[in-house]
């Protein structure tokens, strides 16, 4: 039984620090992280193995969104039998293709973020494995037609302007995204990466029972190709913006990218996605309280007076996010590195 977030579980200020460094550059040595920290690297490296451990903080790995180079990606919205909610849940969210669910206020028993390499197999994913699940109602499905925004660009907030600036000076440059392959990326490496976005060669070279030397090629090559994002992502209720809530908006065709633009630049944004069907934005936040949704969606009645909200929704628990199963409290679970291929050109 998880146990719930106490006061002492709250993040302390290395913590903070430490966590937006892997959110700016989540392979960064500890040398680089220790650096632009002025805190020893074997300290660093020491407070993200406990943060890691119990599941406080984490970073993973993903195939980039459709806009920026292939696969399809679906926002689905679950009907369930409410007595088989958390039975549900639990049948879905194993489903790798499913990178993010969450319950909500709201009309809908679930709400999902699934992901493929292609329509027809997301179709498939979709019909075969969601709307067969035990205690599944109904389902509809909103294609993600463009990525504004995705989560990986959101910050803790922990890091000064000095620091910042040091450990951007010290990381390595992200990789160049270049144009998609033909074939899919490596899958055990994309699945170990999935796990642990940090896995070096030779961890690689342990969970695939290969040479520490094709390893490092290996997992040097997907790195390389820049098809990847690498995202630091921490447990909310740990954050001090406890709080995810979703609205569903319309916006006239010609504006959506102008209106997504001014959206992304909002703080509290996490997400902001194109969709098919009733409403053509979907936009995530992060708020400090329920009384910030009213605030937040006030302040965008003033700056965008154009965008209709439809709809807006608290999540109530998050049964899965950036492809890490959580518990109750919101910490991920131990990622399962024993194979297969993470979420595909996925977001949230």
């Amino acid at each position: 039984m998880p146990r719930p977030v106490q006061d002492a579980d709250a993040l302390d200020d290395l913590d903070r620090a430490v966590i937006e460094a892997l959110q700016v550059s989540p392979r960064a040595s500890w040398a680089a992280v220790g650096a632009a920290l002025d805190v020893d690297p074997v300290t660093v490296a020491r407070r993200w193995k406990r943060l890691s451990g119990d599941g406080s903080a984490w970073v993973t790995a993903y195939p980039i969104g459709p806009d920026l180079g292939g696969g399809a990606v679906a926002l689905v919205d679950i009907g369930v039998d409410p007595a088989r909610l958390d039975t549900t849940a639990r049948a879905i969210g194993q489903d790798p293709h499913v990178f993010t669910l969450e319950r909500a206020t709201g009309a809908h028993s679930l709400t999902a973020i699934v992901a493929a390499p292609d329509l027809a197999e997301l179709t498939g994913h979709c019909i075969d494995r969601i709307e067969r699940a035990p205690g599944v109602r109904a389902v509809e499905i909103h294609l993600v037609t463009r990525l504004f925004l995705e989560a990986s660009r959101w910050r803790i907030r922990g890091l000064s302007p000095a620091q910042l600036t040091r450990l951007k000076e010290a990381a390595p440059p992200p990789p160049v995204r270049t144009a998609p392959h033909a074939a899919r990326p490596d899958a055990d490496v994309v699945a170990a990466l999935a796990a642990d976005g940090r896995t070096t060669g030779a961890e690689l070279a342990a969970l695939l029972d290969i040479g520490v030397h094709t390893a490092r090629r290996r997992l040097d090559r997907v790195i390389a190709d820049g098809h990847l994002v690498f995202r630091c992502d921490v447990a909310q209720p740990l954050t001090g913006w406890p709080v995810c809530a979703t609205f569903r908006a319309t916006v006239a065709p010609g504006k959506v990218t102008a209106t997504a633009q001014t959206l992304s630049t909002l703080p509290e944004i996490r997400m902001c996605l194109a969709t098919t069907g009733p409403h053509n934005l979907h936009i995530s936040v992060w708020l400090r309280s329920t009384a910030d949704v009213h605030r937040l969606e006030t302040l965008l009645a003033e700056r965008l007076p154009e965008l209709h909200i439809a709809d807006r929704v608290v999540v109530l628990r998050q049964y899965k996010a950036s492809g890490r199963t959580l518990d109750a409290a919101g910490r991920a679970v131990p990622a399962d590195r024993s194979g297969g291929v993470g979420p595909p050109a996925a977001v949230g």
